[in-house]
């Protein structure tokens, strides 16, 4: 049967749950998510662009277009014309994991990786140094309702340079803390005075694996050590909390980063690639 590609203005909750059944599986098959989890938030939302492969009454593939950039989640070989349909609509594409099945069929189509993210990891059970923040600043979690705004500015201003992390709207943080997993409990911030400087915010996967999720922070405080204080903050957490594995990701571009989380235990694992047309 011929593979149906439709271009809903958002995705049904049928399909929407369709779609993270098809993510699923593809995790299980190529040892990462296909899609990131902004992207899964995104499902229902008219505010992306959405492809859906079906063959029959089987959604086989789904690709997700936001600003000409895509991630594409392809369930059988069948679904790779999903690949034809967006040729046209967009210039960049996301793939998880070395393992992907779209790393070989971009290079087939002329895409060239423009950048990496590594995804390191580190035994959840290492020593992590006792933390001491500034005299000045003040730790404490994240409050669902009170600190979405204050986040929303220093995490733009720390990933001004990465639109994928900067570009975060209320919406998608509300969309995030609505997910299964989010714990405020793992969210932590760095407040100097009524001003955010920082935070750490971590998850637990289903596995039970930790991750740094996002460490962020603020351009002002850069040079006050809080990237490292913040960092044990959240290790400590994820080792109280019995993760046994802790794993994040970083840009290839980001050296200062990368020293940071190696000199505390993290080794390269895999990597996400984004490619861009040649």
């Amino acid at each position: 049967m011929a593979v149906d590609i439709s271009s809903p203005a958002a995705l049904d909750a049928s399909a929407a749950s369709g779609v993270r059944a098809l993510a699923e599986s593809i995790e299980r098959r190529d040892g990462q998510p296909p899609l990131s989890d902004r992207a899964l938030t995104r499902l229902t939302s008219r505010d992306v662009q959405h492809r859906l492969a079906r063959d029959g009454d089987r959604i086989v593939g789904y690709g997700q277009v936001d600003s000409g950039a895509a991630e594409v989640a392809l369930g059988e070989d069948s679904a790779g014309v999903l690949l034809d349909e967006l040729d046209a609509t967009i210039d960049e594409i996301w793939s998880h994991g070395v393992r992907s099945v779209l790393r070989p069929l971009l290079s087939q189509r002329g895409y060239v990786a423009s950048r990496v993210l590594h995804q390191l990891r580190r035994p959840g059970d290492l020593e992590v140094t006792e933390p001491h923040a500034p005299s000045d600043v003040r730790l404490a979690t994240f409050r669902a309702g009170a600190d979405e705004q204050a986040w929303l500015g220093v995490n733009a201003a720390a990933f001004a340079h990465h639109p994928e992390q900067g570009g975060v709207t209320l919406d998608d943080l509300l969309a995030l803390e609505a997910e299964g997993w989010f714990s405020a409990d793992g969210f932590f911030l760095a407040w100097r005075g009524e001003d955010l400087v920082g935070y750490h915010w971590t998850k637990v996967h289903p596995d039970g694996n930790g991750e740094v999720y996002v460490l962020g922070i603020s351009p002002a405080a850069q040079g006050l050590g809080l990237g490292r204080v913040l960092l044990d903050v959240g290790l400590r957490h994820l080792a109280e909390v019995g993760c046994p594995e802790v794993l994040l990701y970083v840009d290839e571009s980001n050296t200062g980063a990368m020293h940071l989380y190696e000199s505390v235990g993290f080794v390269r694992f895999d990597a996400d690639t984004q490619w861009t047309r040649g």
